[in-house]
This record gives C-alpha cells, sequence and structure tokens, in this order.
C-alpha cells in the first residue's frame, strides 16, 4: 500500500485495517456486470455507485464526505497511467451526522473511459469524513477544483496536477482531530469482465459474502436484504464501447483545429499537410482503441474530400464549410 498507506497512518496512527473486499456482487438489473473486457478493444470505467458513512457520527458540527482515488492501469506504448481524483459529492457536502442515513447513492465517476489494454488494474481508493469549518472546508474546496480542472480521462492533462492533489491531500490528513476514514482499499485486480465491487469497513469474518446483494433501485448495498448499517461502498468497474469525450483529448483537439483553420485557407497543400498531422496524432494517440482510431481517420479523410473539390478546394459565396471542432465529427452516430 503507498500514498493511501502513509494517509492512514497519518490520521490513525496504525496501518489500515483489513476491510472486506466482495467481488462480483450478482447485479440485479444485469446491466453493469458480466461483459467481457477483451484488451484493446473496449474502454473501462469506474464508479462509485452508493455508499453509506458511519465514522462521522462522532463529529458534533456539519462534515462533508469525500472520495478519494488513484487508478494505475496499462497505456499503450507509453509508461503506466496514473490517473488520481478527490471528489466532494453535492449530495455529501456539508452533512448533518444526524441524518446520514439519508446520503446514499451518489453514481459518481472516478475513471472516465480509458482504453483497457489488459494486464493489471490498480486501485487505491479512500471514503473519508472531513469535518466543517476551520481550515479544512476551503482546502478541500480547493483540492476539489484541483481535481475537476484535471479531469479523469486524460492521462497528459491530469500528469501535472497530481502533485497539487497528493498536497492537498497530505493537508487534510494533517488535520487528523477532523479526518475520519470510513473506508480504505489498496489492490491490484485483473479483469477479465465487467463486475459490481463492496468494501465494507467489518472484519472478513464478521459478515458472510452470500449474505450480501445490491439494492435494484438505488444500488444500496444489502445484508440478508436489509440496508447494512455498516460504512461501505460499492463500486463498479464498467466496460463501454464508446469514449464519448474523444473531442476532448487535448492533441486531438488541438490537431483538428489546426486542420479546419487550413481548409478555410482554401490553400491545398496546406489542408493535406494538416490532415497528415491529424491522422498521424490520431494512430498515435493512446487514449483511443484502434476501432475508433481507424473510424475517426476515415471521418477526418471524408470531411478533406467533402470541403476539397477534384482540382482545388472551393472558393464560392457557398463554398461548404468544415465542422467546427473534433467533437462535431460524427464517430458514433447511433448516439
Amino acid at each position: 500500500m503507498g500514498f493511501l498507506n502513509r494517509l492512514f497512518t497519518r490520521i490513525k496512527g496504525a496501518p489500515p485495517t483489513d476491510y472486506l473486499l466482495v467481488r462480483n456482487l450478482p447485479d440485479p438489473l444485469g446491466k453493469i456486470a458480466g461483459q467481457p473486457m477483451p484488451p484493446d478493444e473496449v474502454y473501462v470505467e469506474v464508479f462509485v455507485e452508493s455508499l453509506r458513512l458511519k465514522a462521522a457520527r462522532k463529529f458534533t458540527t456539519r462534515f462533508h464526505g469525500m472520495i478519494y482515488s488513484f487508478i494505475t492501469l496499462a497505456r499503450d506504448g507509453e509508461p503506466n497511467a496514473e490517473l488520481a481524483a478527490i471528489t466532494k459529492p453535492g449530495n455529501l457536502a456539508d452533512l448533518d451526522p444526524k441524518n446520514l442515513d439519508r446520503v446514499i447513492t451518489v453514481e459518481r465517476q472516478l475513471l472516465g473511459a480509458v482504453p483497457w489494454r489488459g494486464g493489471t488494474l490498480s486501485l487505491e481508493l479512500g471514503l473519508f469524513s472531513v469535518k466543517s469549518g476551520n481550515l479544512l472546508s476551503p482546502v478541500l474546496d480547493y483540492v476539489t477544483h484541483v481535481s475537476d480542472q484535471a479531469g479523469i480521462s486524460f492521462v497528459g492533462s491530469v500528469k501535472p496536477f497530481l502533485p497539487l492533489i497528493t498536497e492537498g491531500l497530505d493537508l487534510i490528513a494533517g488535520q487528523s482531530a477532523d479526518v475520519e476514514i470510513e473506508v480504505a482499499l489498496d489492490t491490484d485486480m485483473t479483469l477479465s469482465r465487467s463486475e459490481l465491487m463492496a468494501l465494507v469497513a467489518v472484519p472478513k469474518d464478521k459478515i458472510t459474502v452470500a449474505d450480501l446483494s445490491v439494492d435494484p433501485t438505488d444500488r444500496k448495498l444489502l445484508w440478508k436484504g436489509k440496508p447494512l448499517q455498516e460504512a461501505y461502498c460499492v463500486l463498479s468497474l464498467r466496460r463501454t464501447d464508446h469514449k464519448a469525450d474523444f473531442g476532448e483529448i487535448p492533441e486531438l483537439s488541438e490537431g483538428y483545429k489546426h486542420f479546419r483553420d487550413a481548409l478555410k485557407t482554401r490553400r491545398r497543400t496546406l489542408s493535406e499537410e494538416a490532415k497528415g498531422a491529424l491522422v498521424s496524432a490520431i494512430y498515435l494517440s493512446p487514449d483511443l482503441i484502434e476501432r475508433d482510431k481507424t473510424r475517426l481517420v476515415k471521418l477526418v479523410e471524408d470531411e478533406f474530400k467533402r470541403i476539397v473539390t477534384g482540382g482545388g478546394i472551393s472558393t464560392g459565396a457557398t463554398a461548404t464549410e468544415p465542422l467546427g471542432a473534433l467533437a462535431d465529427l460524427p464517430l458514433y452516430p447511433d448516439q
């Protein structure tokens, strides 16, 4: 256990408790778990589906619920991807400890659609309760703002923010009297299929795993059919065939802008050069699976042909204009 172990020691003064991790929970609606995860053919996403806070009952004032994640996975042709996030969901902000049971469902995304390259997915996850007020609230607001700016899908965008995120979390952990760890996890896992899993703040021998299930209405964790009265976090590791934010991949978005601007000059050679640079960037992008690279290159070629006429580029008053942004290209026409 790495950074999370250090945080736990600062807050608790001891190594992390051996919490109960339950993998491959039955999916009550059959929409998330059980889908094959063939490497290089799909994207993986990670969500917090639901959670319950319990340790925060010690606070006599209001508090915030905070989720920390650090995910490492293989990246095509480059070092492993590292994506960190700290989030304070709106329904976990400024809570009254007397009303904890009313706050449970979050469905918060911790990892955007990232190509699944196989191998190992390493996950650090911490669910914290942070006392409201004093210095902690503005620090938490700042750290979550930095995390939001970094994003959860693009490694290149996240990397410069990683030190700020971890330093901010260090500052929060330093106020140990005002911070409680609800559950914590540091694990390496292989994936062959998408799955639901749960982390529960109880010893492994206290609960029979077969007695746990997920509520189909709001994905609460149930024990013998009733809401579990312990701190927990239900997670999903999902397969998706679409990268909805493909238009925000920084180098591709910028490359398409240059391509579009070149087309607008009505200069064929300049447009061909810009197209070639964009196509190369697409094929080299570690943020897309091969199928989507091929589709996107074809759309760029089609866009070039749509603007360029047989002998040059149309220059009349009714000349066709290129699309405004990469995201305008119909990579997923069925959406």
